[in-house]
């Protein structure tokens, strides 16, 4: 029997092989040299930025390995958080990140309510648009900081539909 793609050469037997072996035998290599590559990548790009923080410190620095920069990465990053030159954004900075995707998706859900369609239940749209504005009020009052107040959007399509629905009670 003449050996195929799909057999392991054994001298004890012939068995099939898996085409997910064999994808797994030629993908995992070059995922790994992908891998790599980025790794390679990203240490150019910190080690271009280190040469110019240390040589702006007045240090001489010449050929450096892997482990070279990611060792004065560190003792960069170090030295900085000592002198307070590094800040890490404040909670209310993630508050403020948190009640602005709050309200972007209040306004997308209140365009998707508004639009005429006739799977949208009219008045449990309204429900909704209110309690999210009633949301996004309150998040504003917590934080005491005065914000754009989101108010749902009304069309002349919305009023029309809710003369012309039919509701089974």
């Amino acid at each position: 029997m003449a050996p195929t793609p799909y057999m392991v050469p054994n001298e004890y037997s012939e068995e099939p092989i898996s085409r997910t072996y064999q994808y797994r035998k030629v993908m995992k290599p070059m995922l790994e040299r992908k891998r790599r590559a980025r790794i390679n990548r990203c240490l150019d790009e910190l080690k271009e930025l280190m040469v110019t923080a240390l040589q702006s410190e007045g240090e001489n620095v010449s050929k450096l390995e892997k482990a070279d920069i990611l060792e004065l990465t560190v003792r960069h990053l170090h030295g900085l958080k000592r002198q307070h030159q590094l800040i890490l954004p404040p909670e209310q900075s993630y508050a403020d990140r948190f009640r602005a995707g709050f309200t972007q998706c209040a306004k997308e859900v209140s365009q998707f309510l508004t639009t005429p369609s006739e799977t949208v239940d009219v008045a449990a749209g309204r429900k909704l648009l209110q309690h999210l504005g009633a949301c996004v009020r309150q998040l504003e009052c917590a934080q005491s900081v005065h914000y754009q107040s989101f108010t749902p959007p009304t069309s002349p399509s919305m009023e029309a539909k809710k003369v012309a629905m039919w509701r089974p009670w």
